[in-house]
C-alpha cells in the first residue's frame, strides 16, 4: 500500500459565489471541476440522507493538488466557530506564491484579513520558505502564503 499523491484540500463554504470571488478572482486559481453531486453515492459518502452538494475544485490547471470548495445545498450547514490556529484539529492550506509582498498589499487592500504582514526568515535556504503570512478566506478558513528563495542551479556533469 502506497499513497500516490495528495489530491485536494476541502473547505466547506457558506456561499459558493463569494468563495469564488476570493479563490478564483483574488488568488487567481482556475476552476478545474464544477458540479452538483446528489444521489446514493454522495449521501453514503458524506453520511447525510438526501445530500446535495455544490463542489468546485480550483487549482493551477495541472489537475494536481486542488482546493475543493463544498457548499452543502442539503442539508444546509450551520456556521460554527473555527478553532484558533493553535488548537488541535485546526487546519490551513499552504500556498507557494511568487511575490508575497504583492499578494499581501493587493489582498489586504481588498479587505482580506491577515494575521500579520509577511514575516521574513533570515538565511532561508530552498525549499524552506523565506517569507510567510497567514490569511483567512471569507468563511474563516486559514491559508498560509509562502514565498521561497530561488532554487539552486542544478549542476550537470559532462
Amino acid at each position: 500500500m502506497n499513497v500516490e499523491w495528495m489530491n485536494h484540500t476541502g473547505f466547506v463554504v457558506s456561499d459558493m459565489e463569494r468563495s469564488l470571488i476570493f479563490y478564483r478572482d483574488q488568488l487567481g486559481l482556475e476552476i478545474e471541476r464544477d458540479q452538483i453531486l446528489e444521489g446514493e453515492f454522495i449521501s453514503e459518502l458524506v453520511g447525510y440522507a438526501d445530500a446535495k452538494l455544490h463542489i468546485i475544485y480550483l487549482g493551477l490547471g495541472d489537475m494536481k493538488h486542488s482546493v475543493e470548495l463544498i457548499e452543502y445545498l442539503n442539508p444546509r450547514g450551520n456556521a460554527a466557530p473555527l478553532p484558533n490556529r493553535n488548537n488541535i484539529g485546526a487546519s490551513h492550506l499552504g500556498v507557494i506564491v511568487d511575490n508575497l509582498d504583492g499578494f499581501y498589499e493587493e489582498l489586504s487592500s481588498k479587505g482580506v484579513r491577515f494575521v500579520s504582514p509577511p514575516v521574513t526568515r533570515p538565511n532561508a535556504v530552498y525549499p524552506m520558505a523565506q517569507k510567510g503570512c497567514y490569511m483567512e478566506d471569507p468563511d474563516g478558513n486559514w491559508l498560509e502564503l509562502l514565498e521561497q528563495p530561488p532554487a539552486p542551479e542544478r549542476i550537470t556533469q559532462s
